[in-house]
């Protein structure tokens, strides 16, 4: 019933296909659709993972994916430390 594309340079979009078919209006941020979209976010990332995908580091620092059974070092911009 429901897309949603994400778009990590752009804005993200999510359509009700069954009342917008022709996917006119975003409703991404529309708060009725707050759950909607946390589980097609967290489908997106399960699928990622699973195919090795690495997109879904990415996903974890600037996307609410739900729970955290991920390793977050793994999702860091940043460079990691030598051991001093």
């Amino acid at each position: 019933r429901y897309k949603l594309i994400v778009n990590p340079e752009s804005v993200n979009e999510l359509y009700d296909l069954h009342t917008d078919p022709h996917e006119l209006s975003n409703r991404y941020t529309h708060p009725e659709l707050a759950p909607v979209r946390r589980r097609l976010m967290r489908r997106l990332y399960d699928l990622l993972r699973e195919r090795g995908d690495n997109f879904y580091h990415w996903m974890t620092p600037m996307y609410d994916i739900g729970a955290s059974d991920y390793d977050p070092t793994l999702s860091s911009f940043e460079k990691e430390s030598a051991p001093e």
